[in-house]
């Protein structure tokens, strides 16, 4: 899942810092950044994002001022400007409270905390009912998603795997990934897609679903693990 946020830091050479640490990180971007709160509320009356960065010495109205008024629950990462900022973060039940200067390695906490929360508040599909409907073999076909084990790429077509069948559509992996709840299945490589349900074990470099051993990629390990401890 591709995080988009919004950085609220009143002095420039911060945001651009700050930025920067973000560019480190996959699946995680900054849309837009902002010196005021004002801006922000205002970006944030036309459109949505995943969550937001922000520092409490802000002007015109503060940070915690600004969380207070935000009219939608939005994930907020908190960057401290005095030592009390931090217990009001945690009171508060922010995703994060990071010091005032921060590196890459302690972001990357902040960032999997925001996954976390994210993945555990999506809610999961029932299994009896959720289902897809595909085109194969010149009929249309519904396949309750449980029964996926897991997708592979064939070219211009995909292979379906399921417990009792196997299917072959015309779809790529991306497209076909669009259309499955991201709580449930995960890309764990360019050629591969599982069901996260359905995997018995995994190591640094696969995952195995009924005795069959699919590769995992490293640079797609840290995301795998997050939405598999929800499961």
């Amino acid at each position: 899942m591709h995080l988009k946020g919004i950085l609220i830091v009143a002095n420039a050479v911060e945001r651009l810092k700050i930025g920067q640490l973000f560019t480190k990180h996959k699946n995680i971007s900054l849309v837009e950044e902002f010196d005021t709160a004002v801006e922000a509320t205002e970006f944030l009356t036309y459109h949505t994002v995943d969550f937001i960065v922000l520092k409490t010495n802000l002007p015109v109205y503060d940070g915690f001022d600004f969380i207070h008024n935000l009219k939608y629950d939005i994930p907020v990462i908190l960057i401290a400007a005095k030592a009390e900022d931090a217990l009001k973060a945690y009171e508060m039940g922010l995703i994060d409270c990071l010091p005032a200067r921060f590196d890459t390695k302690r972001l990357a906490l902040s960032i999997d905390r925001l996954r976390k929360r994210i993945n555990k508040e999506q809610p999961l599909l029932p299994l009896e009912t959720a289902s897809i409907l595909v085109r194969c073999n010149l009929k249309n076909e519904k396949i309750l998603l449980d029964t996926i084990l897991w997708i592979e790429a064939m070219g211009d077509y995909i292979k379906i795997i399921t417990q009792t069948k196997k299917y072959i559509i015309l779809s790529t992996m991306k497209e076909f990934m669009d259309r499955l709840p991201e709580n449930q299945f995960f890309r764990t490589h360019k050629s591969y897609i599982v069901n996260v349900r359905k995997v018995d074990r995994y190591t640094a470099h696969e995952v195995e679903i009924a005795g069959k051993s699919l590769p995992l990629s490293r640079t797609r390990k840290s995301d795998f693990q997050v939405l598999y401890t929800l499961h």
